[in-house]
């Protein structure tokens, strides 16, 4: 792999358009079973609700994704540009990173990428993102995190593919 290549990963989002469609149908299902009169039920209302809500933006999100054709991952030599979710980090710096590590979480294997200053980066994000960073680092540790769903790769090949190119980055500044 040439260390001068940008490496770039569009984002394999058919499955995941198909399954937040499917669970949309079943929320408007559980509404309207939840509200015929023999089996008249609050509870499956406001799960059915609750469902089709959530779904419904997560298939708009995966439509938006589809429509635009947006890279979710850019690698480079100047660190990796991530747009993989809808709480993408952005433009991390190969020099900001302190550790890159694979782990999983409820059966997700995922990227977690460790920064030097997290707090400086925390406070770039705005609104419900920077919520949603929050609450993802409190379950991982790490403010960016790349899920292995949606990308047309294995996440090990990706986990090596950055790792080579964050250690490349490490020697080259080292040699400076």
């Amino acid at each position: 792999m040439d260390n001068n290549e940008d490496i770039v990963i569009y984002p394999k989002l058919g499955k995941l358009f198909m399954l937040a469609a499917v669970f949309v149908i079943l929320g408007a299902a559980l509404i309207y079973f939840g509200m015929t009169e023999e089996n008249s039920s609050i509870v499956m209302v406001i799960i059915g609700v609750i469902c089709a809500v959530f779904f419904g933006l997560c298939l708009f999100y995966f439509a938006s994704r589809i429509v635009n054709k947006e890279p979710s991952l850019i690698i480079n030599d100047e660190g990796i540009t991530d747009q993989s979710s809808y709480i993408q980090a952005g433009v991390i710096k190969w020099e900001d990173i302190k550790n890159i590590e694979l782990y999983s979480m409820m059966n997700q294997r995922m990227i977690g990428i460790k920064l030097y200053h997290p707090e400086k980066f925390m406070l770039q994000q705005t609104g419900f993102k920077k919520l949603l960073m929050r609450a993802n680092q409190g379950l991982v540790d790490t403010p960016i995190n790349i899920a292995e769903s949606g990308l047309p790769m294995s996440i090990d090949k990706l986990y090596l593919i950055v790792l080579k190119k964050w250690k490349l980055s490490q020697k080259e500044r080292e040699a400076q």
